[in-house]
């Protein structure tokens, strides 16, 4: 088409689409479809009359309100303000019941306790403990019953309270995604707590003196716990009662309604642990009036923000209360698997792959692998019952279940290295495998072919990860783009274990500064799942630690080897851990490989030149035929 021709034919749209770009009071709809035919008719300017001045008009179009979009979205201020002033207070208008369900079982927790406390009054030593009564005892003789929050250095008890707050509000919120019943138990354990703590003062005559003390920080604390509770029970909400969306789906949504209501508790967290630690401690030299409006003022900032102002809000957005959620939806896109990929693409290709064959992977993980598991895991308990019996750190636990260090046995190298054989030809099976073919005679197939090789292979690295030091196993990092190309040439080219160590050390050198990048990405993404799961740093708040918690607070009082029952479900989880991360590890590795291969060979090259110019008839348009 002549350059004339083209701008004829679309003079008149371009001239309306600039008068409404210009314009405040436009249809949007009408706005969105010109745009897009801009945009269409700058890449036909750009093809056909790159150096006209057509195409620099269009451009500029085109950029103008792109541009002019993109100011007008840039609202960080603007973004904060409506936070705090529309999204968290609707967000707590859907959830009202739910903090109101939250508040009342709180409440009948506390009440228990006191109720409890008054006809045991040993009771507040099995839930406080008998140090800190004993200690609390010590001060009240000495005339300062609160004294405990005047004996810590301000800055540093400031920090460790906040966090704490956080914990406890987080843990609260987390274990929502046990169908509300995590959330609902810790509103029960922190409800008891307070309850008969209160009572047991009264007993003593001191209610009104530690009331006036405790709820100066307490106003705010309290009342986050009890609205974590209710964002808590909002993420369980999502499990229970799916709706028309699938459990995952629902879960999702919920999450994120839910994490709304917690990011708005980060200030009151604050705000407790600067009182807790710079108010409270001056509680006998303070007026009680003014411990009343400090207690009373905090009470009316919760209650105007978390219960009357979402009906404000509400009343005033009732077309926002209601919200639309539309899960997300993947497109499916065939993976080319002979190509030369970087990290990212290593990256974004083995989650797109892992989560497209899960469900096979956990078909044959749960049905063959895990019940071996078991059984290895059973041995190993009753080998060594008196050492699982013990608070074991996570690295101790490691350590007793796989058998590094002084803990090593023979049968658990042999026993462990055959696990993972069967893990990595699951991994490498299943990374192939066709729709339509049968899983389970497929992979038996596969091991016949493949496991003698692979648990050579697996022996190697495991007795690697046992025996070496330290900073042997940081050295060996670096040799991990050679030493995991191996079970792919076992799978891909069918070699035996030998040959494919001494033809890694050719292969693995083309593409050893991705294959070393995709490790390190691995090391990161296992730091950021173990820091999730198992946080070793301030003071264990991993996912893991709350939930041995919960298991130590429902079996203390019924078995006396509590702890062997944390450290077993400790081992499962572990194990669990590792079949998720070897299975991201290893599809991985199986990208660095094609894509080394491809460096080498470029058999991906060949079949795309093969192809070239061949038009798939689906898609011939009129273009094909003039």
């Amino acid at each position: 088409m002549k350059e004339t021709s083209f701008i004829k034919q679309n003079k008149k749209k371009w001239a309306r689409f600039e008068k409404l770009s210009s314009s405040k009071s436009n249809d949007p709809d009408e706005v969105s479809e010109l745009f897009t035919e801009i945009t269409e008719d700058l890449s036909y300017a750009r093809t056909f009359y790159p150096r006209r001045s057509v195409r620099v008009y269009l451009n500029q179009l085109s950029q103008g309100v792109f541009t002019s979009l993109y100011k007008q979205r840039k609202q960080p201020l603007g973004n904060f303000m409506k936070f705090w002033r529309e999204t968290v207070p609707l967000e707590m208008y859907r959830a009202r019941w739910n903090l109101l369900t939250a508040f009342l079982f709180f409440a009948l927790a506390a009440i228990i306790g006191a109720i409890s406390q008054h006809y045991d009054t040993d009771f507040v030593r099995l839930i406080l403990g008998d140090g800190y009564v004993n200690q609390t005892e010590s001060r009240i003789e000495a005339g300062n019953p609160m004294g405990i929050y005047g004996e810590s250095p301000q800055g540093a008890m400031f920090w460790m309270i906040t966090v704490n707050n956080i914990r406890v509000a987080f843990i609260t919120f987390t274990l929502g995604i046990f169908f509300t019943l995590g959330s609902f138990f810790l509103l029960l354990k922190n409800g008891i707590m307070l309850g008969c703590f209160q009572w047991w003062f009264k007993a003593k005559g001191l209610l009104l003196t530690t009331f006036l003390a405790i709820w100066i920080h307490g106003a705010f604390e309290i009342s986050s716990i009890v609205i974590a509770g209710a964002a808590g029970i909002t993420v369980g909400n999502g499990i229970l009662f799916p709706k028309s969306f699938t459990r995952v789906q629902s879960l999702v949504f919920s999450a994120k309604r839910g994490l709304i209501i917690m990011l708005s508790l980060v200030p009151f967290f604050i705000l407790a642990g600067f009182l807790e630690s710079y108010v409270t401690r001056y509680y006998r030299e303070m007026h009680d009036v003014v411990k009343w409006l400090i207690i009373l003022g905090s009470f009316a900032i919760i209650i105007l923000y978390y219960v009357v102002y979402p009906f404000i809000v509400a009343r005033k957005h009732p077309d926002k209360i209601e919200i639309k959620q539309v899960p997300r939806f993947i497109p499916k896109r065939k993976i080319e698997i002979h190509k030369i990929r970087s990290i990212g693409e290593i990256f974004t290709d083995t989650f797109y792959v892992l989560m497209n064959k899960i469900g096979s992977l956990s078909r044959i993980f749960f049905s063959i692998i895990f019940p071996l598991i078991l059984v290895l895991l059973t041995v190993i308990f009753l080998n060594d019952f008196s050492r699982f019996d013990y608070d074991l750190m996570w690295y101790e636990n490691f350590g007793t279940m796989f058998g590094t260090g002084s803990d090593f046995e023979f049968y658990k190298l042999l026993s462990w290295s055959f696990l993972l054989a069967l893990l990595i030809s699951a991994v490498y099976y299943v990374f192939k495998l066709e729709d339509d073919e049968e899983l389970f005679k497929g992979y038996f197939r596969f091991l016949g072919k493949h496991l003698i090789w692979l648990y050579f292979y697996a022996a190697m690295v495991f007795s690697v990860f046992i025996f070496s030091p330290g900073v042997l196993l940081l050295f060996l990092a670096f040799a991990s783009p050679i030493i995991n190309m191996i079970p792919s040439i076992i799978v891909n080219e069918k070699a035996d274990f030998f040959t494919a160590f001494i033809r890694a050390f050719s292969l693995g050198k083309g593409a050893y500064g991705d294959a070393l990048g995709s490790f390190i990405t691995f090391l990161i993404i296992i730091s950021i799942f173990f820091f999730v799961l198992a946080n070793p740093l301030f003071g264990g708040i991993g996912i893991l630690n709350l939930i041995d918690e919960l298991i130590k607070d429902f079996t203390i009082t019924s078995t006396s080897h509590y702890y062997a029952i944390i450290s077993v479900f400790n081992s499962l989880v572990y194990v669990l851990f590792i079949f998720f991360l070897m299975s991201i590890y290893f599809i991985s590795f199986s990208f660095n490989y094609y894509s080394s291969e491809e460096k080498k060979n470029a058999k991906g090259l060949y079949d795309r030149l093969e192809k070239f110019g061949k038009r798939n008839r689906s898609f011939e348009t009129d273009l094909d035929f003039e």
